[in-house]
């Protein structure tokens, strides 16, 4: 983990004024220039008012937490304790811009005037977080809440998001996530980087990022180094921290389960046999994805790779679970509200795919779970079929904590479920990722590309794999989907974009 940043004068704790400096990069020289100080003028908070911890989890299916393809128990135990949304997709995909979404509390769907940003993919939807948009947190900030950030997502770690790090009162950074600006420490042999590369990819993009992970990550190491680990004790540090700082807001982004599928031994051999021979795949692919079959991955291979992101999964889940055991350790359970959502979901070999393919934007790619829990456990065990999203997460968190949702964002408000009511209800739900975008209704699935010139539909009731296109039999839903399509899009044509990489 990076020097605890207060040190360089980074906080000016209560009301009034508070400081923000951050170095202008995670992990730079000191010899850098720093970022200029954001100031905020605060209120008073209420007395007693609540805190809040919002959690993000990189590449978490629904189905390795709701389905039990996964160990979860501190997953298990904070659904049980909270509410869930059975039916949450993100309205924004893949990283970036799922996290514009959560924080901004306002669609980017469907990533109407982007514009390539140094620093980022030139993907569609790519651009700074809060880039010209208040987030909740600010908005707490100026009512008196503390605000903070700790993270290895090496996107928010950039220079591109050196401002976004500013707007907050204290910043955690934990590197070792690629891509890295920075070198390793390690040096890696060919034998050992052969370890983790099949054949097929070996010589392409997938080797000097898997080199350079390597370098920062020694295989074997304690499960305390991971960097899901290190992420989640710089939270519990950050709290301890804010105790004598609160009313506080933070927000936990782990880039795990993102690949490399890198675990614990000890993690992998709850899911597979050990093994000693031959490829470890935790990333048998270039990110963001490829086609198993093009890299001549064996059945075994992509099954093994399977093994390795539910190990994953359990690492994220255990280093969640000390978390809210330190939460409640420092007495700051029945004060916290706790909630938890992933960004977007993985093809674990589906449709032919390993890793995230914006064209197969299935259950298993946009499905997410998103749990929340009221420090008076309100609503306790309950759950909702509503669809919810990304974007719902700042309203909801304002919603709870007593605030009326801001006119600039337009998420729901979904706190009303700890009252007992229903939250409000969407008829559908429409997504964008590149150059493509979905639409579901509950029963029908449509899938195209942002112009429309290649549709597919698919009856998610008798046919919950989502294999049989069955758009040429069905053009009136065809037409009753794509309307939705467009009038989430303010009925106006949708940007044309070029397909582009990134993940």
């Amino acid at each position: 983990m990076e020097r605890d940043l207060t040190r360089r004068g980074l906080i000016r704790a209560g009301g009034g004024v508070a400081g923000a400096t951050l170095l202008a990069q995670a992990g730079c020289d000191s010899d850098e220039p720093k970022a200029k100080p954001a100031r905020v003028v605060r209120k008073t908070a209420p007395a007693g008012a609540m805190n809040v911890v919002v959690v993000v989890m990189d590449s978490l299916r629904a189905d390795h937490i709701y389905g039990s393809r996964a160990r979860t128990d501190a997953f298990n135990g904070l659904a049980a304790e909270g509410f869930r949304f059975t039916r949450a997709y993100p309205e924004g995909m893949p990283t970036i811009p799922a996290r514009r979404s959560i924080m901004e509390g306002h669609r980017v769907y469907p990533f109407r005037g982007w514009r390539p940003f140094k620093g980022l993919p030139a993907q569609p939807g790519w651009e700074p977080v809060g880039h010209g948009r208040k987030m909740w947190t600010e908005f707490l900030m100026e009512q008196g809440w503390t605000s903070g950030y700790v993270t290895d997502n090496p996107h928010i770690l950039s220079a591109a998001h050196a401002k976004f790090r500013e707007r907050f009162d204290r910043v955690e950074l934990v590197t070792g996530q690629v891509p890295n600006t920075r070198k390793g420490p390690r040096k890696v042999s060919q034998a050992e980087l052969d370890k983790f590369l099949p054949p097929s990819i070996r010589g392409t993009r997938a080797e000097p990022r898997m080199l350079e992970y390597l370098r920062w990550n020694a295989p074997g190491r304690d499960e305390s180094e991971y960097n899901t680990a290190r992420v989640f004790k710089g939270g519990e540090d950050w709290i301890e921290w804010a105790r004598t700082r609160q009313p506080f807001a933070l927000v936990i982004d782990s880039f795990d389960a993102h690949e490399p599928w890198d675990a614990p031994v000890n993690l992998v051999d709850i899911y597979d046999s050990p093994t000693t021979s031959g490829v470890e795949p935790i990333q048998p692919f270039p990110t963001p994805a490829g086609q198993w079959k093009n890299l001549d991955l064996s059945r075994r291979l992509v099954r093994r790779m399977g093994h390795l992101y539910a190990a994953e999964v359990t690492l994220v889940d255990r280093a969640l679970g000390r978390f809210l055991a330190r939460l409640g350790t420092l007495g700051l359970d029945d004060n916290t509200l706790i909630v938890a959502i992933s960004d977007h979901g993985v093809l674990l070999g589906e449709y032919g795919w390993v890793g995230k393919r914006y064209s197969e934007m299935h259950q298993a790619l946009c499905h997410v779970p998103f749990v929340m829990r009221h420090p008076a456990r309100r609503a306790k065990g309950r759950s909702s079929r509503v669809f919810a999203s990304t974007h719902d997460v700042g309203p909801t968190v304002l919603g709870a904590l007593g605030f009326d949702r801001p006119k600039y964002m337009n998420g729901h408000d979904l706190s009303p479920v700890f009252d007992g009511k229903r939250p409000p209800k969407r008829a559908y739900q429409t997504a964008a990722y590149n150059i493509q975008v979905n639409v579901r209704d509950g029963r029908w699935l449509l899938i195209a590309d942002n112009q429309g010139k290649k549709k597919q539909l698919f009856d998610t009731r008798r046919d919950r794999g989502e294999r049989r296109n069955v758009a040429r039999s069905h053009p009136d839903e065809v037409r009753r989907l794509w309307g939705y399509i467009k009038r989430d899009a303010g009925n106006r044509p949708l940007p044309k974009f070029k397909a582009s990489g990134g993940g």
